[in-house]
């Protein structure tokens, strides 16, 4: 028989006593068969937190979990709750890390476009400045200037009783 995992971390890789048992305890470790696994795992799909009354109907159940005690399966079922828990965390995360790395890459996108933008109303920016700089007073538009002084001359001489 293979051995497999024990409920509490494992056990090392050399025996634990002469016969060579799997099933031995290994200090207060216990190894389990390849076999014990797959019926673990099968009622654990089945039902990931079984009572104590249901730990019994397993055992008498199943005929190769005969020498395996209702506190080891106990710890076992917590065992792999807690594997359970931190895989699916862990692909959580992985999702959660694929979403953000693709808002970064979008967000870096959009930042390199507002910077071109920004470069571009810079450079206009001083392309206006330099115009102005350059224009002389004399070339100034006064066609407007004529019309404002003449309609104020014209209501200047309306209102003077002298006129």
């Amino acid at each position: 028989m293979e051995r497999m995992g024990a409920s509490h971390g494992g056990c090392s890789s050399r025996r634990c006593d002469a016969s060579g048992d799997p099933q031995e305890k290994c200090g207060k470790y216990m190894q389990y068969t390849t076999e014990q696994v797959e019926v673990l795992e099968k009622v654990f799909a089945e039902c990931p937190n079984p009572t104590f009354s249901h730990q019994w109907e397993m055992i008498r159940d199943h005929p190769i979990l005969f020498n395996i005690e209702p506190k080891q399966i106990k710890v076992w079922f917590q065992n792999h709750r807690c594997l359970e828990k931190q895989k699916k965390e862990a692909t959580n995360i992985q999702l959660v890390n694929k979403k953000l790395t693709a808002a970064n890459r979008l967000l870096k996108e959009e930042n390199d476009c507002l910077q071109k933008q920004v470069s571009h109303l810079v450079y206009e920016n001083e392309y206006m400045w330099q115009q102005l700089k350059n224009e002389s007073p004399a070339t100034t538009d006064t066609s407007c200037e004529f019309a404002i002084n003449s309609r104020q001359h014209s209501l200047r001489a309306a209102n003077d009783p002298k006129a």
